[in-house]
């Protein structure tokens, strides 16, 4: 048996993405990609930022949100999971992230990467496909202060608290997907950083490493036994940079025995949404 997975990049709900919102409505921003998206069996986004209109905002310089209708939009375009293992999903503060996890399960779309405890925070996705389980992970190695999760208090996850738990998930699916938020913005290429943790999440079982947060695409390659793709860069979004507004849609087919076939499919970001280069999977 093989699953058809697609991991893209970053929904950055900026001043922008917010005009658009509100003068063309949410749809709007899936309506060139849904079609892909619903053909892969599973879909995974970067939830850049909260989903709910309340909190306060944290003191930093760019804190960002969606509306909560913004999570059934995501389902209804094939959208089956994001992480929220980011620099931004406690821009508002833990009420709004615990929002933002509330709306999501209303709306039946997954989350990773963040929860309302250091363990939930932690845990892998397991999904059983009949006949092939794969478990995704999710975390943030950008962590601004006081954003991970405590023993009590919600919040992302870090690479300290996913770390440990690698070899039981991995242990208990026939593949292990990491997703990472990780890297420096604008560069495209990984730093050493991102390459050292790479080899960490390899050796901990990792069948596929597929990273965001620099903000535009970087390269491939093999780590071991596992398949690196170290950014796919935007998602929704309105970038400046031509570079920026150049993105990536990894399509990744999974069995038994790993990853069967990995196509990277190029996005272009024209008015805030991903319209794909490419036909079909």
């Amino acid at each position: 048996m093989a699953v058809r997975v697609l991991i893209g990049g970053d929904i950055i709900f900026g001043r922008g993405v917010s005009q658009l919102a509100r003068a063309r409505g949410l749809g709007y921003f899936f309506e060139p990609i849904a079609p892909l998206l619903r053909q892969a069996d599973w879909c995974v986004l970067n939830m850049e930022g909260c989903i709910s209109m309340r909190g306060t905002p944290v003191p930093k310089e760019y804190t960002f949100r969606a509306p909560p209708e913004l999570a059934k939009h995501l389902r209804l375009a094939g959208v089956s999971m994001v992480s929220l293992g980011n620099n931004h999903s406690m821009d508002y503060g833990a009420l709004a992230l615990l929002d933002t996890m509330e709306h999501l399960w209303q709306a039946g779309v997954w989350w990773a990467g963040a929860g309302a405890n250091r363990t939930q925070a932690a845990q892998a996705v397991q999904v059983d496909f009949g006949g092939l389980c794969v478990a995704f992970v999710c975390f943030t190695a950008v962590v601004p202060r006081g954003f991970p999760a405590g023993a009590r208090t919600p919040g992302v996850a870090t690479r300290e608290m996913v770390l440990p738990t690698l070899q039981e998930a991995r242990a208990n699916a026939d593949a292990l997907v990491v997703i990472p938020h990780w890297g420096d913005e604008g560069r495209t290429q990984p730093n050493a950083k991102q390459r050292r943790l790479a080899r960490l999440l390899a050796d901990a079982g990792a069948t596929l490493i597929v990273g965001h947060h620099p903000h535009v695409a970087q390269g491939y390659e093999r780590v071991g036994q596992a398949h690196v793709f170290y950014s796919v860069g935007n998602f929704i979004h309105t970038p400046r940079s031509r570079r920026a507004r150049e993105a990536v849609l990894l399509a990744a087919t999974l069995d038994k025995s790993g990853v069967r076939e990995i196509q990277p499919i190029p996005l272009w970001l024209e008015g805030g949404r991903p319209l794909p280069r490419a036909k079909g999977l």
